[in-house]
């Protein structure tokens, strides 16, 4: 009888000829399946882009960076345009705060946007942009908004603390 039952058992679950049922409602599953795994690896993307601003490596931060990026920053400042130019100014800023860090950064990722929260701080020690440095500290609490292609490379970003929170901290009048 243990014999008869393990063989039907077995021919049931090895019939290559009998498919699985469709369900017509399975590609808006598969759809949803899709942009769950691409809002994961975008979300682990920004998050790596994030670490890899805590150990100054500028080629790590935008190593998953299209070419053609633009960072609005928070919208009060100049908007700026390529890898290149971002490249540039992150270079001059981590030479001017060598002690910048993130911490408790987390994120959250929906479609091909992901939202990065976090505390970050440094230290005013280098001139940046013809400022000369003061010395001083600053810590802020900031969300960075990146917006994703279907390549899964960073085509936009933008924040929502404002510099001058830090520009104040530090004590650096601006004109």
């Amino acid at each position: 009888m243990l014999l008869i039952s393990m063989s039907a058992i077995t021919s049931c679950s090895n019939n290559p000829q009998t498919p699985p049922a469709t369900d017509p409602t399975m590609p808006v599953v598969e759809h949803v399946d899709s942009s769950a795994k691409k809002a994961d690896r975008n979300k682990a993307t920004a998050l790596a882009s994030m670490e890899a601003f805590n150990t100054h490596n500028v080629d790590a931060i935008l190593k998953d960076v299209a070419s053609d990026v633009v960072d609005y920053g928070d919208g009060s400042g100049m908007v700026v345009k390529s890898k290149d130019s971002i490249k540039a100014m992150m270079t001059a800023y981590i030479k001017a705060f060598p002690d910048t860090k993130g911490e408790n950064i987390t994120a959250m990722a929906e479609g091909n946007k992901v939202a990065v929260f976090g505390t970050w701080s440094g230290k005013f020690t280098n001139e940046f942009m013809g400022m000369k440095p003061t010395g001083k500290s600053y810590k802020y609490n900031d969300v960075d908004i990146f917006t994703f292609n279907d390549a899964g490379q960073i085509i936009e970003h933008r924040n929502i603390q404002s510099p001058n929170v830090m520009w104040m901290q530090l004590g650096v009048k601006m004109k």
